[in-house]
Order: C-alpha cells, then sequence, then structure tokens
C-alpha cells in the first residue's frame, strides 16, 4: 500500500511539471540593414562638358567583362582631347560591345579581360578637371575591379588625378552610357575635351 501511495505521488509530480505553462519569449530583431540593389554607379569626379549619350545594355543573361578605350596621345602645341571612347565587351555568345557616345580622335588600345571568369563590378577615373591646364582633356583613363578581385588597367593618358572608386555592381556592370563633348574645333571653341565621364548600370 504505502509503495502504490509513492508511485501515485511520484507520477503526480511529474504530470504537475509537464504540465507547467511556459512564457513565450520572442525575441527582438535589430532593425534590417538590408537596402535596395544599387542600379546605377558614377564617380565624382567626371568632367561637365557635352551631352549624355544612349544607354546600351548586354543582351539578357550576360555581363561585362572586358574593355578598351580610344585615346589621343598628348601632342605638345596641339589640342589634346586624351581619352575618346570607352568600348565594352559582353560576355554572350556574339561578344556584343558597347560604346554609347563616342568621341572623334585617337587610337584604341589593347583589350583588357578580368582574369579567370571575373567579371568587371566597379570602375575609377582619372580626370583634368576644366579650368586646371591650358589645353583641358577631361577624362584621361578608366580602370575597373572584377569580381575575383582583380584589377584591369588601361594604357590612357597621365593627365589629371585618379578619383575614388565607385560603388559596386554586386553581380556586375550590364550598360553604360558616355558623356562626350562633340568635335567643336572651330572659332570660340580651340579646346575641345571628348569624352568627360561615363556612368554604369548594373545587371538585375
Amino acid at each position: 500500500m504505502f509503495k502504490l501511495v509513492v508511485n501515485f505521488y511520484l507520477l503526480s509530480v511529474a504530470i504537475g511539471v509537464n504540465c507547467q505553462t511556459e512564457e513565450t519569449i520572442i525575441p527582438t530583431l535589430p532593425p534590417s540593414t538590408t537596402r535596395p540593389p544599387i542600379e546605377v554607379i558614377t564617380v565624382t569626379n567626371g568632367g561637365t562638358e557635352g551631352e549624355w549619350g544612349p544607354l546600351e545594355h548586354c543582351p539578357g543573361g550576360s555581363r561585362v567583362v572586358s574593355y578598351q578605350t580610344r585615346n589621343e596621345l598628348a601632342t605638345p602645341r596641339f589640342d589634346d582631347t586624351a581619352l575618346n571612347t570607352i568600348v565594352l565587351f559582353c560576355n554572350d555568345e556574339f561578344v556584343t560591345n558597347l560604346t554609347s557616345s563616342i568621341g572623334f580622335s585617337g587610337d584604341y588600345y589593347a583589350v583588357q579581360t578580368c582574369p579567370f571568369g571575373g567579371y568587371m563590378k566597379s570602375f575609377q577615373l582619372r580626370v583634368s578637371p576644366n579650368g586646371s591646364e591650358a589645353d583641358n582633356t577631361a577624362a584621361n583613363d578608366i580602370r575597373f575591379r572584377c569580381s575575383n578581385g582583380g584589377e584591369i588597367n588601361g594604357l590612357g593618358n597621365t593627365h589629371g588625378d585618379w578619383g575614388q572608386y565607385s560603388e559596386e555592381c554586386e553581380i556586375g556592370i550590364c550598360g553604360m552610357e558616355t558623356r562626350v563633348q562633340p568635335y567643336d574645333g572651330g572659332i570660340g571653341h580651340y579646346d575641345n575635351t571628348a569624352l568627360n565621364d561615363v556612368r554604369f548600370t548594373c545587371c538585375k
């Protein structure tokens, strides 16, 4: 009889413990720090002459992996324009190239490609600001950072200074617009600058 009472007591204690109501604690989450994806990357040191050209874009599913520039070499006693044209190459089956507005002078240099299958994510522009020299040249050179951490450099002119790198396109660059001053060699404007600025559209 004593053993039966003890067992009943222990069973009652166990049931009582299991039936206790626990307080539900809802953790407090910190405010969300997620921001919308970056759509366009720019730099702050671009020139201001000329008009923005049309947006050109890689075919769907592809992105930019290579680029080429057209530069006019410095020639003393003549009007120099430095960086004239940027050509981007997409990694689609047709290797589509993008130019937006183009300059009017110079030679095309070797194509620069991100190594090991990387793609271009951000850029830096070398600019000689208007008024800093007797012969204004605006954009002189451009270089890019790749998704695998590499950097690819053009073979551009050396006037002016490098600005800060742009923000990054997380999944790559897919489009481009260039700001180019059209040729105007007549009376009243002997100082041509050609390409002044560029902005890139991120892949979605």
